[in-house]
């Protein structure tokens, strides 16, 4: 990389691209590839410039990912995503020849520091699951340049416990948010599975669905398997009809 991306100036004329390619969700790449095909003709400097905007936008959702205050938020999609999006983005500088912007890459293993000791204080206030897999911490760590070592009691204790993922987080906050509950019931239609939480005369307060269908439109076993530890972990006698 001759030149540098991150920091050269952008033309009036692309800065409305360069902007949808950075904040266009979940795929920066697919976000890059429509950007390109719908401009055309444009110079190599030009096509960096979107190029860049699509490292900052998996930089984007990868601090989202690192931030513990983020979860069960609608936007959070947890520490796997976080270590596909990390391996995602090495693979695509490494075919653009192109080293991450420093300052944000080096800011990267701070965050997930501190993710692990947030994850640390809620355990210690009594939460019951893990938001991920010590291997999944593990994964993350080696990609961002994190000495683990001061969080080893941490990863052994997360070892025993389920571990859920974003959805399963998003649904269990949700439900455990509503004040007053004092039950809990459940139900299934249209291939999604129903858990609610009830007040003390059986009157829903919130409720959420979780997805029981895989691609081929049958049961899958994992997201019945996420629809299980949310019930279990909703510490809340069921509710008899």
């Amino acid at each position: 990389m001759t030149h540098d991306p991150y920091h050269a100036p952008v033309p009036d004329w692309l800065e409305d691209e360069v902007w949808l390619v950075e904040t266009g969700g979940e795929m920066p790449q697919v976000a890059l590839a429509e950007s390109l095909y719908h401009l055309g003709e444009i110079t190599d400097q030009e096509k960096d410039l979107l190029r860049a905007a699509a490292v900052r936008g998996y930089l984007n959702i990868i601090e989202r990912d690192l931030e513990a205050g983020n979860l069960g938020q609608p936007h959070f999609r947890g520490l796997e995503r976080a270590v596909q999006n990390l391996e995602r983005l090495g693979a695509f500088l490494e075919r653009l020849g192109w080293s991450p912007p420093a300052g944000r890459w080096a800011g990267l293993a701070p965050r997930l520091a501190g993710y692990l000791r947030a994850e640390q204080a809620a355990l210690d206030t009594g939460r019951g699951y893990a938001s991920a897999t010590p291997a999944q911490v593990e994964q993350a760590a080696a990609l961002v340049g994190l000495d683990l070592e001061p969080f080893a009691g941490l990863l052994e204790r997360m070892a025993g416990l389920s571990a859920l993922d974003f959805l399963a987080i998003r649904a269990l906050e949700r439900l455990q948010r509503a004040p007053g509950a004092a039950a809990k019931q459940r139900g299934q239609t249209h291939g999604k599975a129903r858990l609610e939480v009830l007040d003390s005369h059986g009157r829903p307060l919130e409720g959420a669905e979780l997805n029981l269908m895989g691609p081929d439109d049958r049961e899958d076993p994992g997201c019945r398997a996420r629809v299980e530890l949310v019930w279990e972990m909703l510490r809340l006698p069921e509710a008899w009809t």
